[in-house]
């Protein structure tokens, strides 16, 4: 796993890379996050499009990330994840807690008319 930042607005966006399936990736992941909640940076955008697989451990992170976010008024939003990653998230329930955006222009879009 892969993983770089960059700024779009209010918005954080994390852009990740490969695969986020082991324990290290998930501890680096969410220190990540930890770093920016840190700097009172409470929206963040996780961009999907190169993630090929996450395990329990990612999506442990992801929970922590929304449940962290909303205690502290921010948003935790997800973008372009593959067919095979969104199944994960719509059999966890996830898609019900976060909204996922199909591509990055489309996130960009509500960015603009936010």
């Amino acid at each position: 796993m892969d993983i770089g930042g960059r700024e779009k607005k209010q918005y954080h966006i994390i852009d990740i890379v490969g695969k986020i399936d082991r324990l290290k990736d998930s501890i680096v992941l969410k220190s990540y996050i930890n770093t920016l909640l840190e700097k009172n940076s409470y929206f963040i955008a996780m961009n999907l499009a190169q993630v090929t697989y996450l395990d329990s451990g990612a999506l442990n992170v992801l929970i922590y990330c929304h449940n962290t976010l909303k205690k502290k008024g921010g948003n935790l939003v997800l973008i372009e994840p593959n067919e095979y990653v969104r199944d994960v998230l719509e059999v966890v329930g996830l898609n019900k807690l976060v909204k996922i955006f199909s591509t990055e222009e489309e996130f960009e879009h509500e960015l603009q008319n936010a």
